[in-house]
C-alpha cells in the first residue's frame, strides 16, 4: 500500500474530477453543467464554455499540484488556505469576465484563451 495521507488523496481525487468536468465544459461545450447558464444568456455558449472550462481546468490542475505536494512532502497547513484563496480569486475572475462580456468585432469569439 502506498500509504498516502488522506488529504493528498482528497486533493488528487477532486483535481481529477475537476479536470474531467473542465474538459467536458471547455472542449465538448457542455454548458448545461454551468449553474444558471441557459441559451437566453447574452454570453454566447462557446464563450461561456471557453471561459468557464478554462477556469475549472486551472482549478483542477492546482488541486492536483497541491495533492502531489501533500503526497511527497509535509507542506505547511497554510497550503490549503492558499489553495482556497486561489480558487476564490479565480472564480471571482470568472464571474467578472462573464458579467462584463461585450462582443468584439476584431475577435469573433472573445474569451477564448
Amino acid at each position: 500500500m502506498l500509504g498516502l495521507p488522506s488529504i493528498a488523496v482528497e486533493f488528487v481525487g477532486a483535481g481529477a474530477l475537476l479536470l474531467a468536468l473542465g474538459y467536458l465544459i471547455r472542449f465538448r461545450e457542455w454548458t448545461f453543467l454551468l449553474a444558471g447558464y441557459d441559451e437566453t444568456s447574452p454570453v454566447p455558449s462557446d464563450v461561456a464554455a471557453s471561459v468557464a472550462g478554462n477556469t475549472v481546468l486551472r482549478i483542477g490542475v492546482a488541486a492536483l499540484v497541491v495533492g502531489g505536494a501533500y503526497a511527497v512532502a509535509d507542506p505547511p497547513a497554510a497550503l490549503s488556505t492558499v489553495f482556497a484563496a486561489v480558487v476564490v480569486l479565480d472564480v471571482a475572475r470568472l464571474i467578472y469576465r462573464l458579467n462584463t462580456y461585450s462582443p468584439d468585432e476584431k475577435n469573433p469569439t472573445p474569451g477564448t484563451e
